[in-house]
């Protein structure tokens, strides 16, 4: 459950390390995202090596999220962190890489590059 003001780790390589939650998407007076949901960020801290500047706003994909999700088989993923990765204004990913594991509802979401790019075979 990611709401307004909540920090968060950004997992691939665009520069970014933490980034702040200002708005989730998807409906009227939304106040909590979830895996697979895009989400608007805040940059907060950096990296050495970086393409983007601080305090600037990104889209974002949350792909992990510490709040227990159930799928329809019974099956529970809990992560130990919050953590998003940077999508441009075409809500394109913005690094080349991912490091770590992501949710398997991203599949169903339509975002398979993700899990191409993370080395999740089970799609």
């Amino acid at each position: 459950m990611i709401q307004v003001q909540t920090n968060l780790k950004i997992i691939d390589n665009s520069g970014a390390k933490i980034a702040q939650c200002i708005r989730p998407l998807g409906g009227f007076n939304r106040t909590y995202a979830y895996n697979g949901d895009v989400i608007v960020v805040s940059i907060k801290q950096l990296r050495l090596i970086r393409k983007i500047k601080k305090s600037e706003v990104y889209f974002a994909l949350v792909v992990r999220t510490k709040k227990n999700s159930f799928s329809k088989d019974g099956s529970l993923s809990k992560f130990s962190e919050n953590s998003i990765i940077l999508l441009n204004s075409k809500k394109r990913i913005l690094g080349t890489r991912i490091s770590g594991p992501v949710s398997k509802t991203l599949r169903k979401k339509k975002f398979l590059k993700v899990l191409i790019m993370c080395g999740n075979k089970n799609f």
